[in-house]
C-alpha cells in the first residue's frame, strides 16, 4: 500500500476514534453541549458509512462470509469466552455467578455490546489492518479503551469510578477480542462474546443505569 493511502487510511481511523471520543465525554452534558456529542457521533458515522457500498461490505466486517461450520465453531469460541468473563466479572463484584432473574434492559445491554464490536472490531479494525494486521488490533483496543474511559471521566459521569482500573481491564478484554477477530477473520466471536457478557452482567437490572447514552 502506497504511503498515501496509508496516512489517509490512518487519519481517517483516527479521526474516527477521536470523534467517538468526544461522544462519550458530552453525551451526558446538558444542552447546548450535548450538541457536541451528536455532532461528533453524526460525524463518526458518516466517516464509517461511506465505507458500505453494498450489503457485501457489511458481510466483509462481520465475517457473514464464512461457511456454516466455521461459523458454528466460532458461535461456540464466542459464547465461552463471553460465559467465562462475565463469571469472573460477577465473582469481581461478589455477587452469584449467574444471573437471578432478567429484565427487559438486558436487551438493551446486548445492543450496546454489539454495536461497540461493529465499530471497534468490525469497522475501525478492519480498516487499519490494510496497513498491518497485529497495529490494527492494538488500534481497535485503543480506540475502545478510550471511548470507554471518555464516557466515564466526563465532569457529568457518577463520582467514584476507578479509571486506571477500567482502562486496564478494557484494554486487556479489546486486546483479546481483537486477536480473536485478527486470527479468526470474523467478527462473530468478539461480538458473541461481548453480547452475551453484557447480558449475563446486566440482566437483573431493572432500568439502565446512569451510562447509558
Amino acid at each position: 500500500m502506497a504511503f498515501d493511502k496509508k496516512y489517509r487510511v490512518l487519519s481517517e481511523a483516527t479521526l474516527c476514534s477521536f470523534l467517538f471520543m468526544l461522544f462519550s465525554y458530552f453525551i451526558h452534558f446538558e444542552f447546548p453541549l450535548k450538541l457536541v456529542a451528536l455532532f461528533a457521533l453524526a460525524s463518526a458515522a458518516y466517516l464509517l458509512g461511506h465505507q458500505l457500498m453494498s450489503l457485501s461490505d457489511l458481510c466483509c466486517k462481520t465475517g457473514e462470509s464464512a461457511t456454516f461450520i466455521v461459523s458454528f465453531l466460532l458461535s461456540i469460541v464466542g459464547i465461552v469466552i463471553g460465559t467465562m468473563l462475565a463469571m469472573l466479572y460477577r465473582q469481581h463484584l461478589g455477587i452469584s455467578l449467574l444471573p437471578g432473574s432478567i429484565h427487559s434492559f438486558v436487551i438493551f445491554a446486548a445492543l450496546i455490546g454489539v454495536i461497540e464490536e461493529i465499530v471497534f472490531r468490525g469497522f475501525l479494525q478492519a480498516q487499519v489492518k490494510s496497513i498491518n494486521g497485529p497495529f490494527s488490533v492494538l488500534f481497535s483496543t485503543i480506540s475502545h479503551t478510550g471511548y470507554k474511559c471518555c464516557l466515564f471521566l466526563a465532569p457529568a459521569a457518577a463520582a467514584g469510578i476507578d479509571i486506571p482500573n477500567l482502562a486496564f481491564w478494557t484494554f486487556l478484554v479489546g486486546l483479546l477480542f481483537g486477536t480473536i477477530k485478527h486470527l479468526s477473520k470474523s467478527l462473530l466471536p468478539s461480538l458473541l462474546a461481548h453480547s452475551l457478557f453484557d447480558i449475563l452482567v446486566y440482566s437483573e437490572f431493572v432500568k439502565a443505569p446512569w451510562w447509558v447514552w
